[in-house]
């Protein structure tokens, strides 16, 4: 797993995704190309200024809303001036002052004395911290590369592992042919995103592209279309494709066993940074098609997410015939 490097204050005046705030730097320009944030989680600093400072958390930032400025207001002048001054002496990234409010002069003072950049946006303030814990969460997102494709199957992420050379890419290929998309292939990119799971994406030089041996490189989008592709999606199963081996005949009659026992949709699962994911391992032998295997496994994971189980139905089946041939 690779660590989310903490980013630069500046970075949030250059991103595309954030041009709707309209950021105006008011204080603390010093700040913004050596301070850097590190959480992704926006603060609301409404206990610091009540007094209880520790409650500020280290690398987030600080939202200055309407509820803030309408608490200071019941102190004095000079008070509330002392508190926001008090907050831009934490070890804090920056603050953000929404609703194209400009604090004070003296807190403008103090903000450049700290070097902490203090911004004014016109937006709304639950806009303001939708728009920016959005892009937090995705650039600060812890995040790991796994060899693998990664398919769109029936909008359910389908990762599909295994050893290199044992058909991973073709089988991918034979679903776009079907109509699923492609997101990655050979290094597949996933971020653990709060609020979204585990989101699956290309590495962003290999994106569109699918490499077959004895074929070569192929543009995905180019030959199949813009359909064909997805630069993103949750990662929500894992195919592993496996040899046909005698420990992979023991692996499969454990696994009737186990279905015996325990009935469930899947036997086993995946642990991807920190989050468990349904597992399946197929066996690749000649005869097998593996793309309607993996629509097939696919199909039984979202009923499962339904609550609709073929094993349950099989044995409860299984059993009315022993207690039909007792019975006799």
């Amino acid at each position: 797993m690779t660590a989310p490097e903490p980013i630069l204050v500046e970075r949030l005046l250059v991103e595309r995704q954030l041009a709707p705030l309209k950021f105006e730097v008011v204080a603390g320009v010093e700040g913004l190309e050596k301070l850097r944030i590190s959480n992704p989680r926006i603060q609301k600093p409404s206990l610091a200024l009540a007094g209880y400072l520790p409650s500020v958390k280290p690398g987030r930032v600080q939202i200055l809303g309407e509820s803030e400025y309408d608490f200071l207001r019941t102190f004095p002048a000079d008070e509330a001036e002392k508190r926001l001054q008090q907050l831009m002496e934490l070890d804090i990234p920056c603050v953000v002052s929404t609703k194209g409010t400009r604090p004070p002069e003296a807190v403008l003072a103090a903000a450049d004395a700290a070097g902490v950049p203090l911004m004014v946006t016109p937006v709304q303030t639950s806009d303001a911290i939708e728009t920016i814990s959005d892009f937090l969460e995705d650039v600060l997102a812890p995040r790991i590369q796994l060899h693998g494709v990664l398919i769109d199957v029936f909008s359910l992420g389908t990762l599909i592992v295994g050893d290199p050379g044992i058909g991973k890419s073709e089988c991918a290929l034979e679903l776009v042919y079907r109509g699923h998309r492609l997101v990655a292939d050979d290094t597949v990119v996933v971020r653990r995103i709060h609020h979204r799971g585990l989101l699956g994406t290309p590495h962003e030089l290999l994106e569109n592209y699918l490499e077959l041996r004895g074929v070569g490189i192929i543009d995905v989008r180019k030959h199949f279309g813009m359909t064909a592709t997805s630069p993103s999606v949750s990662v929500s199963l894992v195919i592993q494709l496996t040899k046909l081996t005698p420990e992979a005949r023991e692996m499969e009659q454990k696994w009737r066993e186990q279905m015996m026992e325990r009935p469930s949709a899947w036997t086993s699962t995946e642990e991807i940074l920190g989050v468990d994911i349904p597992k399946y391992t197929m066996v690749v032998a000649p005869g097998r098609d593996l793309a309607i295997m993996v629509e097939t496994a696919v199909r039984k994971c979202l009923l499962a997410q339904r609550g609709i189980e073929d094993e349950r139905g099989f044995l409860e089946s299984v059993n009315l015939i022993a207690q039909g041939a007792d019975d006799e």
